[in-house]
């Protein structure tokens, strides 16, 4: 699936195993995260979604990022979909990992070996 190039921080968008690997960049904030919410959705609109989302590319991120992965999760959650996040970049962990927020996301710090698709039976 091709963003559209009004989702400007929605860099690659690719299968990687049995899951699906979105690449973000630039800034995600309040201007840039509707864009990117929607994006998200129509991926998420089926549940059972397993997202890898890569952030290491995102030189900025503030709350509205956080309340778009949070989204992501939620719409991906069931008993086959997850969210999973790679991220390195230093300020976007302090504000994931913050005490206070609770957010308690799966954070890699590099990209997993893809797991091959299971055949449906």
């Amino acid at each position: 699936m091709t963003p559209p190039p009004s989702v400007i921080c929605v860099k690659e968008v690719r299968p990687h195993g049995d899951c699906t690997l979105v690449v973000l960049c630039g800034e995600i904030d309040i201007h840039t995260a509707p864009g990117i919410i929607e994006f998200l959705d129509g991926l998420t609109h089926a549940n059972d979604t397993d997202l890898l989302i890569d952030l290491r590319p995102v030189d900025f991120m503030d709350c509205a990022g956080v309340r778009l992965l949070n989204r992501a999760r939620a719409r991906s959650s069931s008993p086959h979909g997850r969210l999973r996040l790679i991220c390195t970049g230093h300020a976007t962990l302090h504000l994931l990992r913050h005490p206070q927020l609770r957010l308690d996301f799966e954070i890699l710090s590099e990209l997993p070996a893809p797991v091959p698709p299971q055949a449906a039976a």
